[in-house]
């Protein structure tokens, strides 16, 4: 444990940005305070200097060279020809494959290769985000669909569980925080990313109901249908898990920002690390269940901010103020509330 106490300790120092900012005088970057269990002024100082905190690309994550990921932008009205000679111009045509998407206006999806967190692949992600920004423009229907290796939640049946109960609990915090830099979901979110807060709490409760199921038990039961939130039709193959089999987020809001991109990476790599942990706190997330029942399980709701909730989750899945602040950060939005499409808060990002 004292190992694995050390590698984090590294791994945040080689990420930490900005850490002269205000915030990190008024709390250690690399500290893990409690940031739920604050109250009064010390919680009201906390959410100010978050507030005038920006965001920026960092050039690693932190994570190990287990974790895979890819990432697919959507993007609408674009000049596909410029695109395509830009990207050939930076030899990111051959690994970044641009193909064609009827679900939208003009549209187009750039697919990434599989990436690890190293900063090449941030560096590739910022200069395609570049590269189609000049040329194309996130449009009302423009998702920003991440895939995650199943490797980085494991062949446990009890982590598995654990995702869907943690999932069914705090969904509504977690569509805010991937709506971006918008304040509300697109319009076509309930048709390509169906929230999945009610099926996956009744999943979860017959799945304690029927005791020891195995893997492919439980991906039968919560495979309700690709265009959920969560798609689990990429993971097969329980026995070798394979950088090829993926965890498909679909709820993110499309961008061209890469530092939402990356902040997104963030949060769907800690859930599911976190749901593997010992660190796993089913007590807490039951008193959370207990608490809201299903009152906040619509869409219609999940553009509203539940700051306790949030803290709560915040605390749980991350293990340094860094990360706390990012992921408050973009969750919070200023604490701007809207249901128009396309509509922005004041930009919470470092130009």
């Amino acid at each position: 444990m004292a190992r694995n106490r050390r590698r984090q300790t590294q791994n945040v120092e080689k990420v930490i940005m900005n850490a002269d900012a205000p915030i990190f005088r008024f709390i250690k970057p690399k500290g893990n305070d409690s940031f739920s269990n604050m109250s009064g002024m010390d919680l009201q100082d906390l959410l100010y200097y978050i507030e005038i905190y920006y965001l920026e690309l960092r050039n690693r994550l932190g994570f190990d060279e287990s974790v895979t990921f890819g990432l697919e932008l959507e993007f609408e009205n674009a000049m596909r020809e410029r695109i395509e000679s830009k990207l050939e111009e930076y030899r990111l045509n051959s690994i970044w494959r641009m193909r064609g998407d009827s679900s939208l206006q003009n549209g187009v999806e750039i697919n990434s290769p599989i990436l690890k967190d190293k900063l090449d692949s941030w560096n590739q992600l910022k200069q395609v985000c570049q590269i189609v920004s000049d040329h194309a423009v996130i449009g009302k229907s423009s998702g920003g669909h991440i895939h995650v290796g199943t490797q980085v939640l494991g062949n446990k049946t009890e982590s598995w569980m654990n995702f869907i109960k943690l999932w069914s609990v705090y969904e509504n915090i977690i569509y805010r925080f991937v709506y971006g830099d918008y304040l509300s979901a697109r319009p076509s979110m309930k048709r390509y990313a169906e929230p999945m807060t009610k099926d996956f709490w009744k999943d979860y409760q017959s799945m304690l109901e029927n005791g020891s199921l195995t893997l492919n038990e439980i991906l039968r039961k919560i495979s309700h249908q690709r265009y959920q939130a969560v798609n689990f039709n990429n993971v097969s193959n329980f026995e070798h898990f394979k950088s090829d089999n993926t965890i498909e987020f679909r709820c993110p809001n499309g961008t061209l920002e890469p530092v939402i991109w990356q902040n997104n990476v963030n949060l769907f790599v800690h859930l599911l690390q976190y749901s593997k942990s010992s660190r796993y706190n089913g007590d807490t997330i039951q008193e959370r269940r207990n608490k809201n029942g299903e009152d906040y399980a619509s869409l219609d709701f999940y553009g509203e901010i539940y700051l306790e909730q949030a803290l709560e989750l915040c605390d749980m899945i991350f293990t340094n103020n860094f990360d706390k602040v990012y992921f408050l950060r973009q969750y919070l939005k200023s604490f701007k509330i809207g249901n128009r499409e396309l509509e922005k808060p004041k930009s919470f990002i470092k130009k």
